[in-house]
């Protein structure tokens, strides 16, 4: 893979289902040392796009490369070395720990010798050390989602060259110290020269986090570009139908959504 070079690029990415189109000519891309937010209203074809993106879905016309390679011509095991993926719906095993369910993020790699070690340190990192013996059945939904986190960094930590990381809705369960915890992993993640992409609801977490924002909107790309510029009231405003406007305390920068004055 050249230097610098998108890790992953989807084109062109069109999918319906019945007579509505959910993905309307997607394009974007993943560079490593980048992490990259896509945000949008409800139903904007968010979580369907890393489905597609994830090799979980395939897409009606476009196409996705990972590496240089359309997805489609890697093996489950093959693209699990390279790519990373933290869904939703990560079902939470019964009768497995928290150790061995990030152990599991080291399958793919076939390191059975340092999963272990490894999968303490990266509940070291997520602050679930205490919890390392527990039942995974026995987790809040808050818990469970630091710990399904911590896997995907168990598995990128083993992935060759620069790794892919893909985030659907990660901090949806999380309270706001953890959420800054998780987003602030996953950043340092890109600093390290991996691409990360995170489908994210807030607005303020997307602005302080995100280097590049792709705003998808009715299933098409509304605008993409660099955090800074996509991040403003006037663009958001327009797409999520509600008044934003920006707040600055000291060196801080947030954006609050104001109420549309009422009709009648």
């Amino acid at each position: 893979m050249i230097p610098n070079a998108p890790s992953l690029v989807a084109e062109g990415i069109t999918l319906s289902r019945d007579t509505r189109r959910i993905l309307d000519r997607v394009s974007l891309a993943v560079t490593p040392g980048k992490f990259l937010a896509v945000i949008g209203p409800n139903g904007a074809g968010k979580t369907t796009l890393l489905s597609v993106l994830s090799g979980l879905l395939k897409a009606d016309d476009g196409r996705v490369m990972l590496n240089g390679r359309e997805i489609s011509g890697y093996s489950p095991a093959e693209r699990a070395r390279h790519c990373a993926v933290m869904r939703q719906d990560n079902a939470r095993p019964s009768g497995m720990t928290v150790l061995e369910a990030v152990e599991l993020g080291r399958l793919a790699h076939n390191a059975a010798d340092d999963a272990r070690p490894l999968a303490r340190q990266m509940l070291w990192q997520m602050d679930l050390s205490d919890l390392a013996d527990r039942d995974c059945s026995r987790l809040s939904g808050g818990e469970w989602q630091r710990v399904a986190f911590a896997r995907t960094m168990a598995q990128l930590s083993g992935a060759e060259a620069s790794g892919l990381l893909l985030l659907d809705e990660p901090i949806s369960s999380l309270d706001p110290l953890h959420q800054h915890q998780l987003l602030g992993e996953a950043r340092r993640l890109a600093r390290d020269g991996h691409g990360v992409l995170a489908i994210l609801h807030d607005l303020n977490l997307t602005a302080h986090y995100a280097d590049e924002v792709a705003l998808l909107a009715a299933g098409r790309i509304h605008s993409s570009g660099p955090a800074s510029e996509i991040m403003q009231p006037s663009v958001l405003s327009e797409i999520y139908g509600c008044r934003m406007t920006e707040i600055r305390d000291g060196g801080q920068r947030a954006l609050v959504s104001l109420p549309l004055p009422s009709v009648g």
